[in-house]
Formats: structure tokens, C-alpha cells, sequence
């Protein structure tokens, strides 16, 4: 199950990050509102799934801890890529 946790807490924060007023140019094919809904869904998903994976102690911090690390990934990729 950590292979399903680990993208949902990706896209979740990437969903999220395209959402904001600062990158939401970069995916136009999609309403902002949509965006916002898809990414707070799938941070709701990730705990499930890391449940599953690690039980429900370490499945909470495990979830939290993919959380920040989809938020660290999104944050690298689109402030360090051209606009």
C-alpha cells in the first residue's frame, strides 16, 4: 500500500501547489476549484493508505511524513523549473 501512499501524497500537494495564485498558469485545462478539491482529496487518501501499509501508529506518522515529503517535492519542482 505504500505504492498507493506515496503518489497521492504527491499529487495531492502538486494538485494544490497548481491551485495557488502564483503557479496556477501552468496547468490551465483544469478549473482552479477542481484543483483544490482533487488536492485535499487525495490528503485525505494518504492516511488510509499508509494505514494499510504501516498500521494505524506508524500510519500516521508515516502519513504525515509523505505529506512533507509531496510538499517538498512539489515546492522543488515548480519553483526550480521555468515559468
Amino acid at each position: 500500500m505504500i505504492v498507493l501512499a506515496l503518489p497521492t501524497a504527491l499529487g495531492a500537494f502538486a494538485l494544490l501547489a497548481l491551485a495557488s495564485d502564483r503557479h496556477r498558469h501552468r496547468w490551465s485545462r483544469i478549473d482552479i476549484a477542481w484543483r483544490r478539491r482533487g488536492g485535499w482529496m487525495l490528503v485525505a487518501l494518504t492516511f488510509p493508505a499508509a494505514f494499510a501499509a504501516w498500521g494505524p501508529v506508524y500510519g500516521a506518522i508515516g502519513g504525515f511524513g509523505l505529506l512533507m515529503l509531496g510538499a517538498g517535492v512539489s515546492f522543488l519542482a515548480l519553483n526550480l523549473t521555468q515559468r
